[in-house]
């Protein structure tokens, strides 16, 4: 094979072996290469049960491939010790997945470290490891993000504190955190700074004089800079300097998020340590040091989809516990012997790794676009694209993920993929010879897995030497090198023209396109979400609440469950728990439904003792009752009073008067000493006399409305549970013409109209053009409305795109797709102000303003600001 490629330095396997854990700490007493290849044979019958033919043949020869370049660089201990790190946590009942290039290999699925299938997939070992390669390779493990601290302690219990330390990373200076610790060292108001810095939004701090120029939120601020220049008050000044010179330095170092090293007896003569914030051993090297150490990094990354997963399908144990039920609850398809699918187990258990990828009720809510909660696919851009993209297998969703990254959509790789998929342009393919490499993405290179096999097709020069190509595009050093060695190869077979253009191709996308196994393993928890939403939608949600996994607030997927008509059980001081619970609705016109109950935990005040306490002394016949056991503070009775928590309490004891009788006596309450419990002799019993003090309360005031009870769902628990939010808003929305989410699929391409609700999620992706597009997506109550805000519609708005929370939006409507619409938007409100707004503008000649909204909006004077959105940010 020539070699011939510039200055591209060569990176062989120079014969040192990695520092793994001895061979009899992961239990094996043979060669760890014998043991390797005895599990890959045994992971053949359990993965690939009765294949045979050339399909057992050519997964021969990928697995003889494999091992052969693990056994000559030395890996197979590496592979076991990941293989053990992965068992154990399967053994304590986490879910775990691999992710990242460690998809392509075959090995790894054969002994279960991932669940991806290289073969089906068509992913190439090479991009993972090669024979080439003096480094170990990365195999990530997701586990869920409620036991990653749990996973750590266990790490160090199974292979010993000597071999087990944190990894450490350097904290460097960003955009907020350069202006915070310079606007202190100016000697400036600590709210002074904190204003300033909210409205840094996600540039780098050496281009904050950049900023002031061209970011129209910033217009304010560059204003008193100016200002302050021309009075000869050089503080402001002086802070976006130091801002500047602050980027990018380090300023502390801190426990990695997810590194682990782990090693033989004498890690700790290796690197030295100290406390991390989790009491144990932290190395004060970062991971850039480890490699050429040969130390074993590997990274357990807590991801709260996982953990959201695993409650949700406890939760449909719970309430379904036999295979039979949860069949039913889930409408689930039925074998023709008339039992359920194998992935639910006799006892109801359901095994998501074993769910087929091929469920059509999963493909038919993601075409929908309703994928609020779903990972990876819930963001406003996602959304679009697969309203536009439509997918209809497992590889569309690996597509789909791997075309959503910032340097795809920055390329334009989206646009021609698009129009190729639906036959809106003709798929063009550089070459013949080509057609095998980008058939699968309609000619449009997308994986770096294409960029190794171009490669290898036009210069022969094997998979090996393909990647170490693509990692040299985009260095201007060595992509030189590369270059020359591709054209005097690839001349040899072809003509100018083709080497031109796909030259042309790898140059702009080799640095930009996306690891399809790292799109693959994405794509998994992607569809069993999905999944879990399409089937079981209730517990699905209660898991989103209970671990908050998304982009977005949790006050969304309460709006999202409306939409799904699944009821929402009121905070109740005996069913509430310290988690959402799913329940089987017993009365009432929702009788039989299941519903979602909200839990204690969240509400503002109420400590964790407190919550721990009233949890474990649940039920409750009284208020008494609850002061006596459960010793919750005066203020947090009153908290939970106004959410309605004792209502059922209170219905129960047969009392006449309402919550806001009752939170005003709990108010009055508050000024007097509190009331001791009575004193029961040891062997007394205790009778239950009822809540005599609710029962005796005089009902005086007026019922409190729905604005008053949304008021204090808002304030104290970040969620509009009653009502939505915008409800409130409807007079003066209808009087403005505005148009709901739901009627927007309804209306014509380039359609002008008025959106409004809260925001949800902001983003800034990068795009092709450089200038900034900005998103920003709300929530009306009927759905979300996602917009697109280009740079005159910036200009317009200026500082109302990061800190207002209810929008008044005015945009034409763009059609994404079938099922997809989003707005290009012109100009923004603060619709919490609503006597500011341009009315003379807005409303029609004829029409009034409502009454309320002369001077304040009817939830004006919130008292928290994190009450609207939940966000906090």
């Amino acid at each position: 094979m020539p070699t011939n490629a510039g200055s591209i330095p060569s990176s062989t396997w120079d014969g040192k072996k990695p520092v793994v854990p001895e061979a009899s700490i992961i239990g094996i007493e043979a060669d760890p290469m014998l043991e390797l290849t005895q599990r890959c044979e045994a992971g053949i019958n359990k993965r690939f049960p009765g294949i045979k033919g050339t399909a057992k043949e050519q997964l021969r020869s990928r697995l003889e491939h494999e091992l052969g370049i693990i056994s000559r660089l030395g890996f197979a201990s590496y592979f076991l010790t990941v293989a053990e790190v992965s068992r154990m946590i399967l053994g304590m009942g986490v879910r775990v997945a691999a992710r990242g290039s460690g998809a392509s290999s075959l090995v790894n699925y054969l002994i279960d470290i991932s669940q991806v299938d290289p073969i089906r997939h068509d992913l190439i070992f090479e991009r993972f490891l090669s024979g080439r390669r003096s480094t170990l390779p990365d195999i990530d493990l997701d586990v869920e993000s409620a036991e990653r601290h749990n996973v750590y302690r266990k790490i160090f219990d199974r292979f010993g504190a000597e071999r087990v330390t944190l990894m450490s990373m350097q904290n460097g200076y960003r955009a907020r955190g350069a202006v915070r610790d310079a606007g202190m060292a100016l000697g400036m108001p600590e709210e002074e700074v904190g204003e300033i810095a909210k409205q840094l939004w996600r540039f780098s701090a050496r281009k904050f004089r950049e900023a002031l120029v061209e970011k129209p939120e910033l217009r304010d601020f560059a204003g008193r800079v100016e200002r302050g220049a021309l009075e000869e008050n050089q503080q402001l000044d002086l802070l976006v300097d130091l801002t500047e010179r602050l980027d990018r330095l380090p300023r502390h170092i801190s426990m990695h998020p997810c590194g682990v090293i782990l090693g033989d007896a004498t890690l700790l003569d290796r690197t030295p340590v100290q406390p991390s914030g989790l009491g144990l051993p932290m190395s004060q090297f970062d991971k850039h040091d480890m490699d050429p150490m040969g130390m074993l990094k590997l990274d357990v990354l807590g991801v709260r989809m996982q953990s959201a997963m695993a409650f949700a399908v406890r939760e449909v144990i719970r309430l379904h516990p036999s295979k039979a039920e949860v069949v039913a609850a889930g409408k689930h398809p039925v074998q023709p012997d008339g039992n359920g699918p194998d992935y639910i187990a006799p006892d109801g258990r359901i095994d998501l790794n074993a769910v087929p990828f091929d469920d059509e009720p999963t493909y038919d809510l993601i075409r929908s676009t309703h994928t609020l909660g779903c990972f990876q696919i819930e963001s406003p851009g996602q959304r679009e694209l697969i309203g536009k993209m439509a997918p209809r297998e497992f590889n569309d969703l690996i597509i789909d993920i791997s075309l959503f990254r910032p340097g795809p959509m920055k390329s334009d790789m989206v646009r021609p993929f698009l129009e190729h998929r639906h036959g809106f342009a003709p798929e063009i393919y550089p070459h013949p010879d080509l057609k095998p490499v980008l058939q699968e993405t309609h000619g449009v290179t997308v994986f770096h897995e294409q960029i190794l096999k171009t490669f290898n097709v036009m210069t022969n020069c094997g998979l090996d030497r393909a990647d170490e190509f693509r990692r040299a595009l985009g260095d201007e050093v060595h992509e030189p090198g590369v270059e020359k060695y591709f054209r005097g190869e690839a001349i040899k077979k072809y003509s100018p023209e083709v080497v031109d253009k796909v030259w042309g191709t790898l140059k702009a996308f080799g640095s930009f396109g996306f690891c399809k196994a790292h799109g693959a393993a994405f794509a998994v928890p992607t569809y069993q979400s999905a999944w879990l939403k399409a089937h079981h939608p209730e517990a699905f949600l209660a898991g989103l609440w209970e671990h908050d996994p998304g982009m977005y607030p949790k006050r969304l997927l309460v709006a999202e469950a409306r939409r799904l008509g699944i009821p929402i059980l009121p905070l109740d001081i005996n069913r509430s728990q310290a988690e959402y619970r799913v329940e089987k609705i017993q009365q009432g016109p929702d009788q039989g439904k299941l519903g979602i109950r909200l839990s204690l935990t969240g509400i503002y005040g109420l400590s964790g003792a407190e919550l721990k306490r009233i949890v474990a002394g649940q039920p409750y016949d009284s208020l008494a009752d609850l002061r006596a056991r459960a010793r919750v503070s005066k203020p947090n009775i009153k908290r939970l009073a106004q959410l309605g928590a004792f209502d059922a309490l209170h219905k129960d004891s047969g009392g006449k008067a309402n919550r806001a009788d009752l939170v005003h006596h709990l108010q009055a309450l508050q000024g007097s000493p509190s009331r001791k419990a009575p004193d029961v002799i040891e062997g007394q019993l205790s009778f239950a006399l009822g809540d005599v003090e609710l029962m005796n309360l005089s009902p005086e005031l007026p019922e409190p409305t729905m604005v008053d009870n949304v008021r204090a769902e808002l304030d104290l628990m970040a969620m509009d549970v009653s009502e939505h939010l915008m409800e409130s808003h409807r007079p003066l929305l209808e009087k403005l013409g505005v148009t709901t989410a739901d009627q927007l699929l309804g209306l014509r391409n380039g359609t002008e109209v008025l959106v409004a609700g809260v925001r949800v999620a902001t983003q800034t992706p990068p795009m092709r053009g450089g200038r900034r597009v900005v998103f920003i997506s709300i929530d009306d109550g009927t759905g979300c409305v996602d917009s697109v805000f280009f740079h005159e519609a910036q200009e317009e708005s200026g500082p109302l795109l990061f800190g207002t929370r209810l929008l008044l939006i005015r945009g034409t409507t763009r059609r994404t797709g079938p099922k997809g619409i989003s707005l290009s938007a012109t100009k923004a409100w603060d619709l919490s102000h609503p006597e500011a707004l341009p009315f003379a503008e807005l409303l029609p000649a004829e029409a009034e303003l409502p009454d309320e909204y002369n001077h304040h909006g009817p939830l004006h004077g919130i008292s928290r600001n994190l009450a609207i959105t939940g966000l906090g940010s």
